[in-house]
């Protein structure tokens, strides 16, 4: 009689969904780590050093390398624009998280997905904040203003989602 297998590590994502870490060889035979809505072969009961599960703004789960060198947002950064986000109604569904060393806001679209609105840059002493542009190609403006997170995130956090935001330069 064989011993039974520790279980696999585990992930529940925002939507309740259950991830399953694992193991397996690419085509050339490394190892690559990825996850699974079902225990399978290859199955893992710890995360191996160096790696982190991480979930996206719309509940994506995956696995990837932490790199220490990676720009890193103070985590009162982070609630200061939380806060501001609370502090505003037509806002309470919006959200903010670190994605690769910049605070970037998300408004809700289809149903429990989201779309990048705003984003807040770390810059010299302070942040520099830039609004999502929806001409020709779309993509991030250039800097609005350059200054204390405090300052920026009061004077444009409200405009998201009004038709001043439109006219922000």
């Amino acid at each position: 009689m064989s011993p039974m297998a520790p279980p696999a590590l585990s992930y529940t994502n925002r939507r309740g969904q259950v991830y399953y870490l694992h193991a397996g060889t690419t085509t050339t035979g490394k190892v690559r780590y990825f996850v699974a809505k079902a225990v399978g072969p290859g199955a893992l009961s710890e995360l191996p050093e160096g790696l982190e599960i991480v979930e996206s703004i719309n509940g994506v789960v995956s696995v990837r390398r932490i790199d220490p060198n990676a720009p890193r947002v103070p985590d009162g950064d982070l609630a200061r624009v939380r806060s501001e986000l609370a502090n505003h109604a037509h806002l309470r569904s919006h959200r903010a998280e670190v994605v690769k060393g910049e605070i970037i806001v998300f408004e809700p679209i289809v149903g429990t997905r989201y779309a990048p609105v705003m984003r807040l840059m770390p810059s010299g002493a302070g942040y520099a904040v830039f609004r999502m542009t929806y001409r020709g190609d779309g993509g991030w403006s250039w800097p609005l203003a350059h200054g204390p997170l405090e300052e920026l995130a009061t004077r444009y956090l409200k405009q998201i989602g009004t038709d001043e935001f439109f006219e922000l330069d």
